[in-house]
Parts: structure tokens; sequence; C-alpha cells
């Protein structure tokens, strides 16, 4: 499979990631509560949402990297 544009790949990976944060949170809440050991699930939490924080600063620099791209194209137009 081909992705035509970058951010769908960056889209994908923070969809997949955020599921996975959002499971693992809720494993490790669920340890928490009833007592069992929790560390090894928050520490994969953690890296999950890292990860995820990335994607989305990935995310952001292209999407400004396509509006300042739009932008000098706009701007060499007019001259």
């Amino acid at each position: 499979m081909r992705w035509s544009d970058p951010r769908e790949a960056v889209d994908v990976g923070i969809g997949f990631v955020g599921f996975f944060a959002v499971a693992f949170f809720v494993i490790t809440l669920v340890c928490e509560l009833t007592g069992q050991p929790a560390l090894v699930w928050a520490l994969i939490t953690l890296v999950l949402v890292l990860l995820l924080i990335a994607l989305w600063q990935a995310r952001r620099r292209i999407l400004a990297a396509r509006l300042r791209a739009q932008q000098e194209q706009a701007a060499s137009e007019q001259l």
C-alpha cells in the first residue's frame, strides 16, 4: 500500500498508538484498583503516550511545512 500523503501514515500511527495507549491506561487503572502489580503496565503506557506526543508533533511539522510551501507558492505567483 502506498501513502499518497505522508500525513496519512502519521494519522494511521496516531490512531494505532492512541488506541493502545488508552487500552494500556485502562489496564493500568484496573491493576491499580485491584491491587495487582501495575509498574510494567504503567511504563508501557508512558512509552505509548510519549510516542503519541511525538506523532502529534510530526503531524504538526508536516502541516506547517505544507502551509509554508503554499504561502511561498502564492507569493511567487503574485510576482
